[in-house]
C-alpha cells in the first residue's frame, strides 16, 4: 500500500499445541513458579491489556492469545519477551498518566528484554525453533516501538522478514496457520516501514514466501470462511501486484498513462473480488459478527476503504483536489477510531491501518478542510502503530507547513547527522533544525 532465547533440549516436544490443546489450556501465571512478583504482574498486564491492543482480532482468533501465549508458558525466551513488552506497554501508558517511578519501570523492562535476548541465542540456528524466533522478533519489535527506539525496531523487522527465506514449519495444519499469521504481520510492518528501510522488504523474504504457492487463491469466487482469511487475502495485494498506479508517480515513461490505467484496472478488479467475498461472509454471519468480531470487521472495512482511496487518488490529475475522494475513508476512520479514543489513553498496536491511512490523507489531499480533519483525528487518537505515531505525524505536518510560510530560502545541510530515532522523528528533527536556522538568520 502507498505510502532474539530458548535453551536446547535433547528431546524437544512439539511446541505448537493443537487446537484442542490450546482451547482447553488451563495453565495460569501461578503455574510458573520461577517468576518473581514483578514478572508475574507484567506478564499479567501483557495477557490482559497488551494482547488486545497488539491485534485487532477477537479473543478466539487473537494471535497472541491463541498461539503465542501457550508457547510462552513453555519457553523462557517468549515469556521474558512478553514480560518486557507488558512492562514497556505500562510505561507507554504511564507517561500520560503520571506514573511515579518511570525510571524504575524502564529499567525493569530493559532488564527483561535483555534476559529474553540471552535465552533465545541458543535457538538461533535450530530450524525447528523458527516460530519461536519469529514470535520473539515480533515482541522485540513491539518493545522497540513502545520505547520509541525505531532504529532497533527496523533491525528486528529486517531480521524477521529474512527468516521467510527459510523452510518454515509446515508439518501440521496448526503450523501452517501460524506461519500464515506471522507472514501477514511481518508483511504489514514491512510495507508500513519500507520508506525508512534501505530496501523494500516486500521484495525480499516476504515476496519469496508469498510467491511460493502457500497462499490462498485471490481469484476464488467463494465467500471468505472467516475474517482471518479475508485479512490475509487483502494483505497479499501488497505483494502480488507489482505494478500499482502510484508506482508511476514521477515517471517520464511515454506510455505512463496507459500503464497507470492498466495497473488501476487490475488492482480494482482484485479489490472488487475481495469486497464481494467479504460482503458474502458478512451476510452469512452478521449475527455472530455483531456479538464477536465487530472490531476486526470494522478494521477490514477500513482497509478496503484505504485501498479504494489510494486507487481513486491516482485516477485523475484532479482527484486529490476533491473531498469526495477521501470522504469514505475518513468516515470509516472516525468509526474505527471512536472506541480507541474512548479509552482516553495512548494505545499501541502492530495491527491496523488508521494512522497510515490518515497520514496518506494529510499528505495527499489538497483540500484544506479534508487535511485538517485527518490531522485532527490523528492528534486525538494519540496512537502508535509500529513506528508510526499519530502525534509525530501531526507535528511533522505542522513543521512542514511552517517552513512553507517562511520567506527565507530553506537549505538542508546534507552533512548533518540526526540523533533522533529513525523514521518520522528524524524528519521532525531535520525540520526543526531548518526552522531554527531560518529564525536565526
Amino acid at each position: 500500500m502507498p505510502k532474539p532465547k530458548a535453551p536446547r533440549r535433547k528431546h524437544r516436544r512439539k511446541i505448537t499445541p493443537s487446537i484442542a490443546e490450546t482451547m482447553s489450556l488451563c495453565l495460569t501465571i501461578d503455574d510458573i513458579p520461577s517468576l518473581t512478583t514483578s514478572e508475574r504482574m507484567y506478564f499479567q498486564h501483557f495477557l490482559q491489556f497488551t494482547t488486545t491492543q497488539l491485534s485487532l482480532s477477537s479473543g478466539s482468533t487473537n494471535f497472541w492469545l491463541r498461539y503465542a501465549l501457550p508457547i510462552g508458558y513453555q519457553f523462557e525466551s517468549i515469556r521474558y519477551s512478553m514480560i518486557a513488552v507488558g512492562a514497556s506497554h505500562r510505561l507507554f501508558m504511564a507517561k500520560s498518566l503520571g506514573h511515579s517511578d518511570q525510571d524504575g519501570l524502564k529499567s525493569f523492562a530493559t532488564h527483561q528484554y535483555n534476559k529474553a535476548i540471552a535465552t533465545i541465542v541458543p535457538s538461533m540456528t535450530a530450524s525447528q525453533d523458527l516460530h519461536i524466533i519469529m514470535i520473539c522478533c515480533l515482541l522485540f519489535i513491539s518493545f522497540e516501538g513502545l520505547t520509541g527506539r525505531y532504529d532497533e525496531l527496523l533491525q528486528h523487522l529486517s531480521a524477521g522478514i529474512s527468516l521467510f527465506r527459510s523452510e518454515l514449519p509446515s508439518s501440521t495444519e496448526e503450523e501452517r496457520v501460524m506461519t500464515t499469521k506471522l507472514a501477514e504481520m511481518f508483511c504489514r510492518l514491512g510495507v508500513e516501514s519500507s520508506n525508512f528501510m534501505e530496501r523494500d522488504p516486500s521484495v525480499s523474504g516476504m515476496e519469496k514466501w508469498y510467491r511460493s504457492g502457500k497462499t490462498q487463491d485471490l481469484q476464488s469466487p467463494k465467500p471468505f470462511s472467516k475474517f482471518d482469511e479475508a485479512s490475509s487475502a487483502l494483505r497479499q495485494l501488497d505483494v502480488f501486484f507489482d505494478e500499482k498506479p502510484w508506482h508511476y508517480e514521477g515517471s517520464d515513461d511515454p506510455n505512463k498513462a496507459i500503464l497507470v490505467e492498466e495497473a488501476t484496472k487490475k488492482l480494482q478488479y482484485a479489490l472488487d473480488q475481495w469486497t464481494t467475498r467479504l460482503d458474502a461472509l458478512y451476510e452469512l454471519r452478521k449475527e455472530e459478527i455483531a456479538i464477536e468480531g465487530e472490531q476486526q470487521y470494522r478494521n477490514l472495512r477500513l482497509r478496503q476503504k484505504y485501498w479504494q482511496m489510494s486507487i481513486d487518488s491516482y485516477s485523475s490529475g484532479k482527484a486529490t483536489t476533491r473531498p469526495e475522494t477521501f470522504a469514505p475513508f475518513l468516515a470509516a476512520a472516525k468509526e474505527a477510531a471512536a472506541p480507541i479514543m474512548a479509552l482516553k489513553q495512548p494505545t499501541f498496536s502492530l495491527d491496523g491501518d488508521l494512522i497510515s491511512g490518515l497520514a496518506f490523507v494529510a499528505s495527499t489531499a489538497e483540500d484544506d478542510e479534508t487535511k485538517v480533519q485527518a490531522l485532527d483525528l490523528l492528534w486525538r487518537l494519540n496512537r502508535r502503530e509500529g513506528l508510526l505515531d499519530s502525534r509525530d505525524i501531526v507535528e511533522m505536518h505542522e513543521l512542514a507547513r511552517a517552513l512553507e510560510t517562511c520567506t527565507g530560502e530553506v537549505e538542508f545541510d546534507e552533512a548533518w547527522k540526526p540523533t533522533a530515532a529513525a523514521g518520522i522523528p528524524t524528519i521532525i528533527q531535520r525540520l526543526r533544525k531548518s526552522l531554527g536556522r531560518l529564525s536565526i538568520e
